[in-house]
């Protein structure tokens, strides 16, 4: 039995969708998979060091054309594969209904909510939907999206939840810690927030930076420290200048530097919001994953899907007003005094990942789930 995986977000493109389908997918049987996606810069490189076979289209966009319909049949074919699976519903998971073979579709949440309210989109989404095979959701936040913007259900969907590799990231002691710093160039002591996102202004970095300006202005010893580039940077760079904060701007960053910045810090925060009436939300936040099993407590704001990442309350703080500087200041507050507060919840973050969220644990699930419907179950 064999499937094909059929995507525009694969790597090496960077992302949270691509982090995701690779690390599921780079643990199933290599043999029992092809992947169908775009070009990218440093691709051939890439799939050269895969286990599994690549197909890379010329197109900059799959989209539910004739000419993308016929290259993934072909491929379907020559593998004698059983399901095809789509991601995301929109827009290439379109051609589900138009393949001859069974289809799956994987539901990240974003590809639905705003689609979904023009009316020849949302009866094309609930077909796609509706007749797929196997529909295979990132967290329920994709779930509760389908059933009010399509008035659909699938209560057979698979929740396969992004994943982390628990090796790759792992707490450290006080040495550790000061010793990342040192490599980051960073001030030494201190209490140190990370926060690591694309600098848009769903991700609530203006209110982290003016929540801990009120702080530093108050004599506390912190230390703000950003990573990621986006199209908010500019105005952040200016927050922070005009309320007097030394926030490090790191840009964005490689692996091996997120594996310091987050040995580095004592808290991880991204107050991420809904904007546009709910349109715009949070996925669900892999980072919040990687800060877990780097040993770090989260401060999450509560949007879409934040609050499957990080459990309020166990894991970490959930904010129900993330937009609001007062509260994210009391969080970071209740944080930084209570130092076994901060521990036990940091403990039941890495906890969770081990027991919970290892990537091969979930790629169980999900392998599973495709057999039994590669096998007509």
């Amino acid at each position: 039995m064999s499937h094909i995986l059929v995507t525009n977000d694969f790597p090496p493109k960077r992302g949270g969708i691509q982090s995701y389908l690779y690390d599921l997918w780079n643990e199933l049987d290599p043999e029992s998979f092809e992947v169908v996606t775009i070009a990218h810069p440093g691709d051939r490189d890439f799939d050269a060091k895969q286990k599994f076979v690549v197909h890379r289209l010329e197109e900059k966009m799959l989209l539910p054309t004739p000419k993308i319909r016929k290259a993934i049949e072909k491929v379907a074919r020559d593998k004698e594969a059983s399901l095809v699976i789509l991601d995301p519903a929109l827009p290439v998971g379109l051609l589900g209904p138009q393949l001859g073979i069974p289809y799956g579709v994987v539901l990240h949440g974003a590809e639905i909510t705003v689609p979904a309210r023009l009316p020849v989109v949302n009866i094309l989404l609930k077909k796609v939907v509706k007749e797929a095979s196997l529909v295979i959701s990132a967290g329920h936040y994709a779930l509760r999206e389908i059933k009010s913007a399509l008035d659909c259900e699938r209560r057979d969907a698979v929740v396969v939840l992004p994943g982390i590799d628990i090796k790759r990231f792992r707490p450290v002691d006080e040495v550790g810690k000061k010793t990342a710093r040192r490599l980051l160039g960073l001030p030494e002591s201190g209490f140190h927030i990370a926060s690591v996102s694309r600098l848009v202004p769903r991700k609530g970095m203006d209110v982290l930076i003016e929540a801990t300006a009120d702080l530093v202005a108050e004599d506390r010893d912190i230390c703000l420290v950003i990573a990621g580039k986006g199209r908010d940077e500019k105005r952040l760079k200016k927050l922070a200048s005009a309320r007097n904060l030394p926030v490090e701007f790191l840009g964005e960053i490689p692996e091996e530097k997120l594996k310091l910045l987050l040995e580095s810090s004592d808290v991880f925060a991204m107050l991420c919001r809904n904007r546009w009436f709910g349109l715009e939300q949070e996925g669900y936040g892999i980072v919040f994953n990687e800060a877990s099993a780097a040993g770090l407590t989260s401060i999450a704001g509560r949007s879409g899907g934040s609050g499957e990442a990080v459990l309020d309350m166990k894991t970490g703080l959930v904010l129900d007003r993330p937009g609001d500087v007062a509260v994210a200041k009391q969080a970071i507050v209740a944080l930084m005094d209570n130092e076994d507060l901060r521990l036990s919840f940091a403990k039941a973050a890495r906890r969770r990942v081990e027991t919970e969220l290892d990537t091969p644990i979930l790629a169980s699930r999900l392998g599973d789930a495709i057999k039994k419907i590669e096998q007509g179950g």
